[in-house]
């Protein structure tokens, strides 16, 4: 209709969460996670039998206990802080528009759904979409496969929706170099950890096949990037950097170095005071609550107790989360899309 005002909404996206700590909610997530073949390459007619029979039988049991030690009486502090992540966005954009935005979660595994997510936002009459990706940093394996859902969905959505015309999609890709996130991700630092020469910052990004570089994903560019960036912001030696990647979960050749070994070895050089941060992660999750905050903290005390260490420290930088310099960088992205 001529004139009529255009409505913007912002759909916000990230990998998901079971809906409860347990094997029975577990194994559902699981099978979506590991039937996506931007995770999962292998062919279906021997992946599926392998999934169905090997692994949802037995993987949620395992990880079910992790999932226990990570719940609050609240829920999943993944996705309360989520939660916390759109209604601050909601908040921020409405202050820079002035005027209502439509900001949704929209979970690539589990709940709430990016379709679910995509009906409310046509409920509330939108005709611009911003898809937003919550990683910093750009793979098919993250933002990519959200963004793969955006796509899909939005398509079914318009095929059992009657819309006046179809509505205009933005999508924000990474937001690593944005202005200000570097700032913002150098300050988590200094509230958690003190640099001084001889102590090593340890950036960890969740790791990739390499295969995927010779597709043409850029993940390893941003993410040395990203480390730099980061450590030129605070001050950090060259030799007190450390770029390392975790989560391997298969056979093929992925990027490293990876974390634990990367651990034991600046303890077996003498390090005696690490800080991990994971800045692929914009909320905490399993991830960095277990492997690297638990599991990465007990390799490396114990391998720098080995090399003579008496009071070894380890500092896990958590995720930015919902911090208001993470939401105002992501709002002027967002601005900057309805220019």
């Amino acid at each position: 209709m001529k004139g009529r005002k255009t409505v913007l909404g912002v759909l916000m996206m990230n990998t998901g969460t079971p809906d409860a700590p347990t094997p029975e909610a577990i194994r559902p997530y699981l099978k979506q996670f590991l039937s996506d073949r931007n995770i999962i390459h292998a062919p279906r007619f021997i992946w599926y039998p392998v999934l169905n029979l090997c692994i949802l039988p037995n993987r949620p049991k395992k990880t079910a206990p992790n999932y226990q030690a990570f719940w609050t009486k609240e829920g999943s502090p993944f996705l309360l802080t989520s939660l916390a992540q759109r209604d601050k966005l909601r908040v921020r954009l409405t202050e820079l528009a002035g005027e209502p935005v439509a900001v949704e979660l929209g979970m690539r595994y589990g709940n709430p759904s990016v379709a679910s997510a995509l009906d409310a936002l046509f409920d509330a009459g939108v005709d611009h979409i911003v898809a937003l990706p919550m990683y910093p940093q750009d793979t098919k394996a993250c933002a990519g496969t959200c963004l793969e859902e955006f796509d899909r969905s939005l398509e079914a959505a318009l095929a059992v929706r009657s819309v006046a015309a179809r509505p205009t999609v933005d999508k924000i890709a990474y937001y690593w170099n944005a202005p200000g996130y570097l700032d913002a991700l150098a300050q988590s630092v200094r509230e958690a950890w003190s640099y001084e020469p001889g102590k090593k910052l340890v950036v960890s990004f969740h790791s990739v096949p390499l295969s995927y570089q010779a597709s043409g994903d850029t993940y390893h560019e941003s993410t040395k990037a990203t480390a730099l960036g980061l450590a030129s912001k605070l001050g950090v030696a060259p030799e007190d950097l450390d770029i390392t990647y975790q989560s391997r979960f298969d056979s093929r050749k992925w990027l490293g170095p990876f974390l634990n070994p990367e651990l034991r070895r600046l303890a077996g050089e003498g390090a005696t005071d690490v800080a991990v941060v994971c800045p692929i992660f914009s909320v905490d999750c399993i991830e960095t609550c277990v492997e690297v905050d638990k599991e990465a903290r007990e390799e490396f005390v114990s391998a720098a107790r080995e090399a003579g260490a008496e009071t070894p420290n380890f500092t896990y930088v958590p995720a930015l989360g919902a911090a208001d310099s993470l939401i105002d960088v992501l709002a002027n992205l967002v601005m900057a899309k309805t220019c």
